[in-house]
C-alpha cells in the first residue's frame, strides 16, 4: 500500500514554522565594501530580496527561545545554475539529488493550485540571521505561504545540520597491519 506524503501545506495563520517559505523577503547586509573599524558616519549595507526558507528550528520559535531567525535562500534551477556554474552543469540536480552537493538541498516543485512553484535549490552557504519579529511582520504581508511538511522539513534540518557537522581531522588515522 503505497501512502502520499504531500511535500508541501499552506500555512494555516500567520506563525511561523521551520520550513516555511517566505517569498521576496527583504534581507539586510553588510555590504562587499565593509571595512574594519567600522566607519563613525554610515555603515554600508545592502537590501536585495530573496525567497527563503525558516530554518530556525519550531519548537525554538514556539517557545519564544530566540530572538533571530535563521533563513536559508533558495531559487529555481535555473536561476541556481546562474548563482553557481557548478549548479548549470549537465547531471547537477541529479548529483545535488544523490546529496553530492552538501552546500545545497532540493526541494520538489509545489502542486498547491493556490500557490504553484517550480523545483527549488535551498543554499546552506547562505545563511540569514533575521530579528524575529522582522521576519513575523514580514510573514503576515504574504497572503498565503507554503510551510514544508513532514518528513521533508527534517529532512531539511538532517541536510543543514550535515553540511555544518563536517569536520576536516589534520591527519587520517593509521590503521595497524
Amino acid at each position: 500500500m503505497s501512502r502520499d506524503y504531500p511535500w508541501y501545506e499552506i500555512a494555516p495563520d500567520d506563525g511561523l514554522e521551520q520550513g516555511d517559505l517566505l517569498m521576496s523577503c527583504p534581507v539586510i547586509t553588510p555590504s562587499p565594501d565593509l571595512t574594519f573599524p567600522l566607519p563613525d558616519d554610515y555603515l554600508p549595507v545592502d537590501i536585495a530580496d530573496y525567497d527563503v526558507v525558516v530554518m530556525t528550528q519550531s519548537c525554538d520559535l514556539a517557545n519564544e527561545k530566540v530572538t533571530d531567525i535563521i533563513v536559508c535562500p533558495h531559487w529555481d534551477l535555473q536561476t541556481a545554475g546562474a548563482m553557481d556554474p557548478a549548479l548549470g552543469r549537465k547531471g547537477a540536480a541529479k548529483q545535488v539529488l544523490k546529496g553530492r552537493f552538501g552546500r545545497y538541498l532540493m526541494l520538489a516543485g509545489s502542486t498547491e493550485p493556490e500557490l504553484p512553484m517550480d523545483v527549488r535549490i535551498v543554499d546552506f552557504g547562505r545563511i540569514f540571521s533575521l530579528p524575529k519579529s522582522y521576519v513575523q511582520d514580514f510573514a503576515a504581508t504574504q497572503d498565503k505561504r507554503l510551510r514544508l511538511c513532514p518528513p521533508y522539513r527534517e529532512h531539511l534540518a538532517q541536510a543543514f545540520a550535515r553540511f555544518f557537522m563536517r569536520v576536516g581531522l589534520p591527519q587520517d588515522i593509521e590503521l595497524p597491519q
